[in-house]
């Protein structure tokens, strides 16, 4: 629907690191129905919302963070537009596990996952491409 980075979507505001006005995206976006189930892609603990970094009310009042390991170290992930959420912090998420359901809290587009990657405790600034991360299935 909408990938990282430079965008032409008219609902974000101009970005100096891009070209003719364009806005910044700073996670993926993948078009779902409403209440798709969101199941985690690797295991992780959530994040108390209150910590640095928590995301603004542009991702929704559903949105979380998860905090993963990767090949590289901790990174995270943070999941928004959520219509429900099915995990709570301090919870320890296993893979394949149902985390949230897709939806359209704070988006202008209808529902949709947004999943962006962020260093911990990170701000929007620390925002990199997502796309190693996402193991997207059918199903």
């Amino acid at each position: 629907m909408i990938p990282f980075g430079c965008t032409a979507a008219p609902y974000y505001s101009a970005d100096d690191r891009c070209d003719d006005d364009r806005g910044f995206h700073h996670g993926i976006d993948v078009a779902l129905p409403c209440g798709t189930p969101i199941r985690a892609g690797v295991a992780g603990t959530v994040i108390d919302p209150s910590r640095p970094g928590s995301p603004g009310a542009a991702y929704g009042s559903k949105a979380f963070r998860l905090r993963v390991a990767t090949d590289d170290g901790r990174v995270d992930v943070l999941i928004a537009h959520a219509r429900s959420v099915k995990v709570r912090p301090g919870d320890r998420v296993r893979r394949g596990e149902v985390i949230a359901e897709t939806g359209d809290l704070g988006a202008p587009d209808g529902c949709h996952l947004h999943f962006e990657q962020r260093a911990t405790d990170g701000g929007l600034s620390t925002a990199t491409n997502p796309a190693r991360l996402l193991a997207l299935r059918a199903g």
